[in-house]
């Protein structure tokens, strides 16, 4: 155990050696002085000198053990703090085979440190004077307060990590320069992107749509400057392109100068809030129109009453050869006029008597069928696609009547040159994403009416106002009709939903709730196909005019997989696909497109690409689209608004099906 000592030092055991170094002090006060744990080995690994704090670690014997038995003997931890370290893994025994000077944490537990202390020990070679190594130094230096600081820190900073993540509201952190540094379990949610993903990145760069990205730098420039506006909203960008409105709450950190080092955002998502207050105002409007529309329909009944009632005494009481009598009867039939703009508002208003029942939708589509085409004319054609063993519903059959005759009227009137109308009936199940965005709509099946037209279509302002009460674009007119609908629609529990572009004409949607099951062979179900987990592959072209409508459709088929390009509108299209000299796998088109319809799109696209499989989408029904010469016949069809499950696997399914 012993070994011979370097020449001009003396040494009877594993102490310090006893060379005098200052006056009254040797080498071994020295080291025994120290802190550390001071060991040395020879090239055998024999245990040479060991100082007080080494011996106060390791209860070393006399002689010490050869060094492949000191974890066993000694209790050496690696850092697990279960498994005793192999011998040769030893940071001297590293260091004896020629490896570099290292440190390394390990957790000695024996009969002296019962308890186990931490230590960071640090091997290093000993250099003979011809610089040949002759063994190694091992310190011992104890780190247990300070891991244990470090671990009461972790252990706090997870615990306010914890908080974070289960706060419903977003949390993030960012620093001066606005780069996020703390990522809470919301904004992750929300976004669709991941912690990892995000830190470092800068909010505007990541989040925020180019047009707002001024007003965030604006925001953060205040709060540099110590100027702190406590709030303030914006929209995020999330992973699939969908505009999220969020509602910040802003905190300043400071640092010891006073300067503002972080900024912490506490968020609301109050996108669909809004969406809901704006229906809410439009609902609360119309109610108070309503209200006026009753008090005022009301009291135009009793005069009517009376104008009526004295006008009729009045053509009674003359001779037959009078010629006030054209007058008086002039006066009842504009009477009787004014009795049915009355009725009009009553209905509008909700106040006219429902007369409910079961009817069978189709039934009553096709009962009126003969009507409306005399009603239309012979220069518009009339097209009715009705869907097999459809639920019945409960409705006054009058005044569902009313409501497809004023569609039918409003649609002839945007066609002065003649046209096409198409009237359609099909099975609809609202899911919880369409209730929770469409004030007063209710979770379960509903029948659908539509009546789509290939008229002049709609300004968005002038579509924003189309259910408003004597609002109107014609020359003349009361503006009731599309307010009657409402008020019916209304009335029965429904929901009414438009969908218009200028020059492509108007579809109208009449969602109204079905009164009894579908019995089980012929049941319908809505398209709520599961989203394929197979790994999507090809390259999508997706055209829509519609920005953010476009970022939505590229971020949820990116995130599937595919490939995507992007455009705005069809030269940008044909311009993308020349570039792409592995060509284009499928075009995802709106249907409505600037100087070129997307159909148009498609053939000039399958010049260059003859296998390119199309997929179009539109806000009309495909049966509109098709008859307005907008599709051909068994045109693969999206119908907006579509969920994500049912854009992917039309996707997938265009892509798959056999030309």
């Amino acid at each position: 155990m012993t070994s011979q000592p370097a020449q001009g030092t003396e040494s009877h055991s594993h102490g310090a050696p006893s060379r005098p170094l200052l006056p009254g002090a040797d080498l071994a006060s020295v080291l025994d002085a120290m802190l550390d744990g001071v060991l040395v080995f020879d090239m055998t690994g024999t245990l040479v000198l060991a100082n007080a704090a080494a011996r106060r670690m390791l209860p070393i014997e006399e002689p010490a053990p050869p060094l492949p038995e000191w974890p066993e003997r000694y209790g050496i931890f690696q850092s697990d703090a279960r498994t005793p370290l192999p011998a040769e893994q030893l940071p001297v025994s590293r260091t004896l085979r020629g490896e570099p000077v290292f440190t390394e944490e390990l957790l000695i537990r024996n009969d002296l440190n019962p308890e186990g202390i931490w230590v960071a020990a640090t091997a290093a070679p000993l250099l003979d004077q011809s610089r040949q190594p002759s063994g190694a130094l091992l310190v011992l230096h104890d780190v247990t307060e300070a891991r244990r600081a470090q671990q009461v820190l972790r252990r706090e900073r997870d615990w306010a990590s914890t908080i974070l993540d289960t706060v419903g509201s977003l949390v993030v952190v960012v620093d001066r320069e606005g780069r996020i540094v703390s990522f809470n379990r919301a904004c992750e949610k929300t976004t669709g992107y991941s912690f990892e993903e995000v830190i470092g990145q800068t909010v505007w760069d990541l989040f925020v749509p180019p047009d707002e990205v001024e007003q965030v730098r604006r925001v953060f420039e205040q709060l540099r400057a110590g100027e702190f506006p406590n709030q303030h909203e914006n929209h995020w960008v999330t992973r699939t392109g969908q505009k999220r409105l969020i509602v910040w709450s802003n905190t300043a950190l400071l640092n010891a100068e006073g300067q503002v080092e972080y900024v912490i955002g506490t968020g609301i998502d109050v996108s669909e809030r809004r969406l809901l207050e704006a229906q809410l105002r439009q609902a609360q409007k119309m109610e108070a129109v309503g209200r006026l529309a009753s008090g005022v329909a009301h009291d135009f009944n009793n005069l009517l009453t009376i104008i009526s009632g004295y006008a009729q005494m009045l053509w009674e009481g003359l001779p037959a050869d009078s010629p006030l009598r054209d007058a008086a009867s002039e006066i009842l039939g504009a009477a009787g006029r004014a009795a049915s703009l009355a009725s009009r508002l009553l209905a509008f208003s909700r106040k006219q008597k429902a007369n409910l029942r079961l009817v069978d939708l189709n039934e009553l589509v096709s009962d009126l069928e003969r009507m409306l085409r005399r009603v239309i004319g012979e220069d518009i054609e009339l097209i009715t696609v009705l869907s097999p063993n459809l639920p019945k519903i409960q409705a006054d059959p009058v005044q569902l009547e009313q409501v497809l005759m004023n569609l039918v009227v409003n649609a002839r009137e945007a066609m002065p040159e003649g046209g096409r109308i198409v009237i359609e009936t099909a099975l609809a199940d609202l899911g919880d994403d369409y209730v929770r965005t469409h004030l007063g709509a209710r979770k379960g099946p509903h029948v659908l009416l539509a009546v789509s037209d290939t008229g002049c279509g709609m300004e968005p302002d002038v579509l924003r106002q189309a259910f408003d009460p004597f609002f109107t674009t014609k020359e003349s007119g009361t503006g009731l009709g599309l307010s009657t609908v409402y008020g019916i629609v209304q009335q029965h529990g429904g929901q009414l939903w438009a969908y218009s572009e200028p020059g492509a004409g108007t579809t109208f949607k009449i969602y109204l709730p079905a009164a009894e099951a579908l019995p089980g062979p012929t049941q319908e179900t809505p398209v709520s196909e599961a989203i394929p987990t197979s790994s999507a592959t090809g390259v999508v072209l997706v055209v829509e005019d519609e920005a953010d409508l476009r970022r939505l459709i590229a971020g949820i088929l990116e995130q599937a997989g595919y490939r995507v390009l992007s455009a705005g509108d069809p030269e940008e299209a044909l311009r993308i696909a020349a570039e792409q000299p592995g060509g284009v796998d499928l075009l995802l088109t709106d249907v409505v497109l600037p100087r070129m319809s997307g159909r148009q799109l498609a053939d000039r696209l399958r010049e260059q690409f003859p296998s390119l499989r199309v997929l179009y989408m539109s806000g009309y029904t495909d049966h509109a689209a098709v008859h307005n010469g907008a599709l051909a016949e068994q045109a693969p069809f999206l119908e907006k608004p579509f969920s994500k499950q049912t854009l992917l696997s039309k996707v997938r399914a265009a892509l798959t099906a056999t030309h």
